[in-house]
This record gives C-alpha cells, sequence and structure tokens, in this order.
C-alpha cells in the first residue's frame, strides 16, 4: 500500500507526462487510460476528455509519419521505445517531446498496458536551432557563415559539373574599410557591413547564395548564370553599393566595392578552382583602382 502511495504521489507531481494507454491496437486503438497533470498541465486537455480517445488527437502537420510507424510496430510486437516526436496541445501549440514507452505486464507476465513518459523538449530544440544558425549564418549581417558557404558551394559544383550547367562566382570587397573603422569607430563599421549586404540583397535573386568568408569580404555564389549575365549583374551590385546610404550615427559614409567574377571551367576539380580565379579577378580590380568589376581570364 505504501509503494502504491509513493507510485501516486510521483505520477502526479512529476513534471513529466505520464499517458497510460490500453493494449486494444485494433479500432483504432490503442486508447488512453490515464494521464497525469502535468499532461493536462502542458497540452491542455483536461482528462475527461481524452481518456478513451486515440493518441493520434495529438498529431499534428509536422508529427513525424515514419517515427508514427515505429511506435505502432513495436507496440504491436509489445515492445517498448523511445523516440522523439513533436505533438500539438489543445490550442495548436507545437510541442517536441521526448517519449519512452514501456509495457506494463501483470502477475503472471500478461501485457496490461502501455505507459508513456514523455519529457518536453520544446525549449532545448529551440536552442538547438540558435546554435545551428549560429553556425551556419554570420550573426553580423545575416549572410551565410564562411563554412556554411563552402558546403553549400560544393554541392551547387558538383550540381554544375553533372549537369553541365553554368556556375558564376563573385567576390565581393569593401574598398577601404579599415578606414571606416579607423576614422568612425567599430560600431559604424558593424552597422556599415548591415547596410552593404541589405544592398548586395536588393539586386540579387532568391537563388543566389551570398556568404561572408572575411572581415569586410563577401562571396556571391550564381547557380545556372553564365559569365556574361554574372558581369552585368556585377556591376549592377557595385552600382547599388556606390548609391546605398551608409548613416552611421550623425555621418554619412561613402562606401565603394571591388568585384572579382570568376565561371566555372571544365578543368575545375573543386569550387576552390572556381574560387581562386575570383579572387585573382578581385585582386586585380583593387590593383586597378577599386570600385570596379575585374573578370577572371
Amino acid at each position: 500500500m505504501m509503494m502504491d502511495k509513493l507510485f501516486e504521489n510521483l505520477v502526479t507531481k512529476t513534471d513529466d507526462i505520464v499517458i497510460v494507454y490500453d493494449v486494444e491496437l485494433d479500432d483504432g486503438g490503442p486508447h488512453i487510460v490515464y494521464v497525469n497533470p502535468a499532461f493536462e498541465k502542458l497540452m491542455g486537455y483536461p482528462a475527461d476528455e481524452v481518456i478513451g480517445q486515440s493518441p493520434n488527437l495529438f498529431n499534428g502537420p509536422n508529427t513525424d509519419k515514419q517515427a508514427r510507424y515505429k511506435i505502432n510496430r513495436a507496440l504491436r510486437k509489445g515492445k517498448g521505445i523511445r523516440t522523439e516526436l513533436q505533438k500539438y496541445s489543445k490550442n495548436g501549440q507545437a510541442h517536441w517531446l521526448d517519449m519512452n514507452i514501456v509495457p506494463l505486464h501483470d502477475a503472471k507476465g500478461n501485457l496490461q498496458y502501455f505507459a508513456s513518459i514523455e519529457r518536453d523538449l520544446s525549449r532545448y530544440k529551440k536552442m538547438e536551432r540558435q546554435l545551428a544558425n549560429m553556425a551556419l549564418f554570420d550573426s553580423l549581417t545575416g549572410a551565410l557563415s564562411r563554412a556554411a558557404f563552402m558546403q553549400h558551394a560544393e554541392k551547387e559544383f558538383t550540381r554544375a559539373k553533372r549537369y553541365n550547367r553554368p556556375l558564376s562566382v563573385m567576390m565581393i570587397d569593401i574598398d577601404h574599410f579599415k578606414d571606416v573603422n579607423d576614422q568612425y569607430g567599430h560600431a559604424a563599421g558593424d552597422h556599415v557591413l548591415q547596410i552593404f549586404v541589405e544592398a548586395i540583397e536588393e539586386e540579387i535573386r532568391s537563388t543566389d547564395v551570398l556568404g561572408r568568408v572575411g572581415g569586410e569580404e563577401f562571396t556571391l555564389l550564381l547557380p545556372d548564370t553564365p559569365i556574361k549575365s554574372a558581369s552585368y549583374l556585377a556591376e549592377r551590385v557595385r552600382e547599388r553599393i556606390n548609391k546605398y546610404p551608409y548613416i552611421a550615427g550623425e555621418h554619412l559614409i561613402d562606401i565603394t566595392a571591388s568585384l572579382g567574377v570568376a565561371v566555372i571551367s571544365k578543368k575545375d576539380e573543386g569550387f576552390k578552382d572556381i574560387l581562386q580565379r575570383a579572387d585573382q579577378a578581385l585582386y586585380k580590380a583593387k590593383h586597378a583602382g577599386r570600385n570596379r568589376v575585374k573578370l577572371a581570364a
């Protein structure tokens, strides 16, 4: 009796969800026979509203069908399973839940119920997404990080090679950016970088990919774009950068950029080959006086 009372206190006071199902797997089963207060609090359903219902009640548009299949397969075999599943509360809010489903047997070893102990992972999933975004995107400008950009670029390079499609690359560098930091301060320099990216994004397509690969150096990936079109776009980008208002505090800062453009060739073995030629073209643009576009040989 003492153990029964202890178990009751544990189940009713825990922050983890506890749901007990019957073992009737046909006719829309299993069916819910018990939920604890933690379930009611998180999911928004009173117990009497879900007793007798199928757990499918909590499925939604992003509930993984493969995970559901694995759960059903385990239950039909009378086995437990642990997985993560996205479920939906009564008000439609999505929750990631770590589910540990265990079979419950009587003293003779007969299967009586399934119990699912579930922990809300939504906060941790949000942190995972934030950490992933920190790895994928430059936190200041929103452009792809160097690592993420290179990974994406290698995939585009492989696709272009396989299907014999054009692929162009544009290297873009802010002219005399060190002078901006020295004269106006790093906060102003950061603001210029943000505006700089805005200017570029106004000219490019949704399929083009911008990455920040250095302090003031950016790389633009142009899928399915021959060199002539890339060159035309580069001039538009350069002009847009020149005309954009770079206001930092009370200062209006004049900003120009140098650009180098290269296109994939049959000799290229990897994306870095195109990138190297674009970088060489960028160097020529700077050496020729900056604020201009140069094409790779």
